[in-house]
């Protein structure tokens, strides 16, 4: 059964019925709609045909600090005891646990999260549940060096979908540059050599530098610069199952976290946008570099002001899941928009010891039949 849901009214905090039998619908990745977990229904979500982001002035927004909008949906905040992590999850949820760190010690924060920056706009989960079991099966037994019996006893333990917080930023960026720069020429000189006992000289070609001062000026458009609102503890696995395609993007709608949680933003605003600036004038300086005329160069200077920055904040979908082994808990994640797994398995260090010694057995016998035939 296919219907379209209206538009939500607004609100900071919403459920979304079945029109037809009333249950709480979710969002479904595999069917791109919503769906009524009791009686199958499918609810459109409209999306315009033609989307583009709003761009926030970035330095107005910085100093007004204006009241946070919430994500729309009825969230509760949980806080993982061992690692920190912080998530937003539907109401009811006492299943989760910290793909981060695998740990179970996930408990209700006091006060919860509500006030945050809400998103501009978001890749929806297309990868679903069933997907991620599908492909944790074919990941858990593949590799030689594993444990012959993974496969059978690393069992799935959770998998839950998460949106992970990010930020765009655009400027422009005026740099001017100032340097010395080397040009390569070339000499002849007579240099002492030893032959056959005694000291001769040779003509002998040697390269020089000529330093000569030089400057510049260059502009430059960043757009989308993508920076992830994570700390870098968190930040490794994430980075592990990139890309992200921006192109998916769809207008932020907060029927799509219907059913799944968010990874709340572990760094400000501010912050965030520190990590974009360092990136941005480092970059600077690369293609400064590239300007310079010459073979060489030394004692670059570059002067960046950033101008016209904006910047929207949008969330990305993530599979967190973990699996256990022998008392041993594993995580592993999966992009909920292209299916990238990666994760950590056990190793087998009995088969990892016998390769090695069949590598130390073998070069043994290829040195055996070398001096010997040689």
């Amino acid at each position: 059964m296919n219907e379209e849901l209206p538009a939500p009214a607004e609100s900071k905090s919403l459920r979304f019925p079945c029109p037809s039998c009333g249950g709480e619908l979710a969002w479904a990745p595999s069917a791109g709609k919503m769906q009524c977990p009791f009686c199958d229904s499918l609810v459109e979500v409209p999306r315009e045909e033609e989307f583009e982001a709003v761009e926030h002035d970035l330095m107005a927004f910085l100093e007004a600090h204006p009241t946070a909008d919430g994500y729309g949906v009825e969230m509760e905040a949980f806080s993982c005891r061992s690692c920190g992590a912080e998530v937003s999850a539907p109401p009811g949820r006492r299943d989760l646990t910290c793909a981060f760190c695998g740990s179970e010690y996930v408990l209700e924060s006091e006060g919860g999260r509500g006030e945050v920056v809400q998103p501009e706009s978001l890749i929806p989960f297309s990868i679903s549940r069933n997907d991620c079991g599908g492909l944790f099966r074919t990941w858990i037994g593949a590799g030689w060096f594993r444990p012959n019996d993974l496969k059978k006893m690393g069992k799935l333990d959770r998998i839950q979908g998460i949106y992970m917080p990010f930020f765009t930023f655009d400027a422009q960026a005026e740099s001017d540059w100032t340097a010395e720069a080397g040009f390569y020429y070339y000499v002849t000189k007579r240099v002492p050599v030893r032959e056959n006992g005694r000291t001769v000289y040779r003509n002998k070609r040697v390269r020089k530098i000529r330093w000569e001062p030089r400057s510049g000026r260059r502009s430059d458009f960043y757009d989308d610069v993508l920076v992830p609102a994570v700390t870098p503890e968190h930040l490794d696995l994430l980075l592990r199952v990139y890309p992200y395609e921006l192109g998916a993007l769809a207008p932020y709608d907060s029927r799509f976290l219907a059913g799944f949680g968010v990874l709340n933003s572990e760094l400000s605003l501010q912050k965030v946008y520190g990590v974009a600036k360092s990136n941005i004038e480092g970059d600077q300086v690369s293609r400064c570099a590239g300007d310079i005329p010459g073979d060489t160069y030394r004692n670059l200077r570059v002067d960046t002001l950033l101008g016209k920055q904006t910047f929207k904040h949008l969330l990305c979908p993530l599979w967190l899941g973990s699996f256990r082994y022998r008392r041993k808990v594993f995580p592993f994640v999966v992009n909920g928009q292209t299916g990238k797994l990666f994760g950590r398995k056990p190793w087998s260090w009995i088969k990892i010891t016998l390769f090695s010694l069949a590598l130390l057995a073998g070069g043994a016998a290829a040195y055996f039949i070398f001096v010997h035939n040689g």
